[in-house]
């Protein structure tokens, strides 16, 4: 129905309230496969910045558009839930990947931009 920040607008029957957008899938943006996740660990607003991170990046990156206009910066590929809940712990605690990183559906993903 609608979004603010990062919350979507949404009904179901005669529900109406909000969910983050972790918590929902849009198929109609490049996020990846249905059910598999990405790891977000950062974001620029310029695309210039983007590509120069994950270009000189130790691990496999790839930028995508957002639809906010941003761009998400994620780990190249995309995985399972349990998979993806791990491997953002397992990095964090070794310092690959910031704090704050974390596992998305990619559903702001409008398309992939960066990096073959």
């Amino acid at each position: 129905m609608g979004s603010s920040g990062r919350w979507y607008r949404v009904q179901a029957g005669n529900q109406i309230g909000y969910m983050h957008d972790t918590w929902v899938h849009v198929d109609q943006y490049d996020g990846g496969p249905f059910g598999r996740r990405h790891i977000q660990v950062k974001s620029f607003s310029n695309y210039a910045e983007a590509e120069a991170y994950v270009r000189t990046s130790s691990i496999p990156l790839s930028a995508y558009l957002a639809t906010n206009g941003w761009y998400a910066i994620t780990l190249a590929n995309t995985f399972d839930e349990p998979m993806a809940k791990s491997l953002v712990s397992e990095m964090k605690a070794r310092g690959a990947i910031p704090d704050d990183a974390y596992a998305t559906f990619g559903n702001t993903y409008v398309r992939k931009v960066c990096c073959q």
